[in-house]
């Protein structure tokens, strides 16, 4: 699996993440502002299942959201980085 849809599903899963700790999440959208320090530790191959753990650093601040994910296949990590999206209020 290339790197950009690794990190493409990371981001995903940290919308997921994000959208749960608001009450209403259908009335909110998510953007992806920023990917840091991300690392391939080992390659994803055909036939492989991603498991992916997210966390917040740190609060969520006027719609800020800085993450931690890490992916895995089996009990390999495979991937790792840090995400930042912003959540706001639809029109």
């Amino acid at each position: 699996m290339p790197g950009v849809l690794q990190v493409e599903a990371m981001a995903q899963v940290g919308g997921i993440l994000i959208l749960n700790t608001v009450p209403d999440p259908e009335n909110y959208l998510t953007y992806f502002m920023k990917i840091d320090k991300v690392k391939f530790k080992h390659k994803v191959l055909p036939g492989d299942t991603l498991i992916f753990e997210m966390e917040l650093v740190s609060p969520i601040r006027r719609g800020i959201c800085h993450m931690f994910g890490r992916a895995f296949v089996g009990n390999k990590i495979v991937m790792e980085g840090e995400l930042m999206a912003q959540i706001a209020k639809k029109n």
